[in-house]
């Protein structure tokens, strides 16, 4: 059986939740983008919203400190950024340390879901074997309902998704920006990643590949992973409207959670064809988000790594031009190169959220808590049923 997901912990002290402020400033790169922009109005009229409201900037997020996973890998580690021995915890929970990092209530809620998702279609977690590829369709299926969930739910269930939220006004930008948390901080926590992404290994690729044909579908994975990117830059926009994207912003952890979903487009992702890292680095850039203040130890995304994801972006500019240029604008628009892929020259949710659901809706196919108690037992290893159905005696029967 594979090992678990190693969640990342929420740690906790007397009181976890911290609610004081921080406005830590860095150094700007870049306050000048490369990427057009429309030209503003001389004509004074009445301030609108694409995403939220002004009155929703009250609703002021509250955050946990979540442990590293990977925190047992630097415990030996001299003049670690550690609370000392009998501090609260409390004043670590707004900055980035060796113990964790901020993440918002409402992001630690949808990390949790979404882990309790997964973990309903995890066939070895119930000691089941449906088929090989069952835990890489669940995921897929869990990365689904998180960014668009077509098809209804019970009411009671509270789940929520991307583009349910993402243009209504009446919920804040912190919120909307909680769905970057939940699924960067997943990803940095996730074991159990290979199901998903077997699809993209060959043998050559991998000397796992023999023993990981969980997901078929290798393009499906594909496109999921390019939604999860493109759900990250959105978010972007939907912080900058009311002027969070900023190196002091009132969101303590945009350097951070930008590494982590850089990381998962590095390592775990490469296979993917993940062409938005680039664009994630240059949104911060051109914010003044200095993300080489932000690398450490804890996050395999280095000084180096940037510099080349910014040649790549510089390399981009007079694709920028032409695509902003482009009138009446769709996402095939996009489609080119070598290898007739997304160029991420320019991007539009609503237009590529409407092509995406359309062979990507969700669901609870593959939701094994569902199944009824007969359904499960004759996918139980070692069972009798399982035995009958498979046409072998179990080990129980013999006796």
């Amino acid at each position: 059986m594979p090992p678990k997901r190693k969640a990342m912990a929420e740690t906790s002290a007397n009181q976890p939740v911290s609610t004081t402020s921080r406005n830590a400033k860095a150094t700007k790169t870049s306050s000048k983008s490369i990427a057009p922009t429309s030209k503003g109005s001389a004509k004074s009229k009445p301030e609108t919203f694409k995403y939220s409201n002004a009155d929703t900037l009250s609703q002021k997020p509250k955050y946990v400190n979540l442990e590293w996973p990977n925190f047992a890998d630097f415990i030996k580690d001299k003049n670690q950024d550690m609370p000392k021995k009998g501090e609260l915890v409390d004043n670590w929970c707004d900055r980035v340390s060796d113990l964790g990092v901020p993440v918002s209530e409402e992001g630690a809620d949808l990390l949790q879901k979404l882990d309790n998702e997964v973990e309903k279609r995890n066939q070895d977690r119930l000691d089941m074997h449906i088929y090989n590829d069952w835990n890489g369709g669940g995921m897929s299926e869990c990365f689904e309902n998180y960014v668009c969930r077509t098809l209804p739910v019970c009411s009671r269930l509270k789940l929520k998704d991307f583009n349910r939220d993402i243009f209504k006004k009446t919920v804040s930008p912190f919120k909307k920006w909680a769905y970057v948390e939940g699924i960067a901080c997943f990803f940095k926590g996730a074991d159990n990643l290979f199901y998903w992404l077997s699809a993209s290994l060959t043998a050559t690729e991998s000397d796992l590949a023999d023993m990981m044909a969980d997901n078929e579908d290798g393009d499906s994975v594909k496109d999921i992973a390019a939604m999860l990117g493109l759900m990250v830059l959105t978010a972007y926009s939907a912080l900058s409207e009311h002027s969070l994207l900023k190196p002091d912003s009132e969101v303590k952890n945009i350097g951070i959670m930008s590494l982590m979903m850089l990381e998962f487009a590095k390592d775990d992702g490469q296979d993917l064809d993940i062409g938005w890292g680039c664009e994630i680095v240059r949104m911060c850039d051109e914010a003044g988000i200095d993300l080489d203040k932000e690398v450490r130890k804890q996050v395999a995304f280095s000084k180096k790594d940037l510099k080349g994801m910014r040649a790549a972006y510089k390399e981009k500019k007079d694709g920028y031009k032409a695509a902003a240029g482009t009138k009446s604008w769709k996402p095939e628009h996009d489609v080119g190169g070598k290898w007739d892929e997304k160029q991420w020259y320019r991007w539009d949710w609503k237009l590529e959220y409407k092509k995406f659901q359309k062979n990507h809706k969700g669901g609870s196919h593959y939701d094994l808590t569902k199944w009824s108690k007969k359904d499960r037992e004759e996918y139980t290893l070692g069972s009798k049923a399982f035995g009958r159905r498979i046409g072998m005696e179990t080990d129980s029967e013999s006796d």
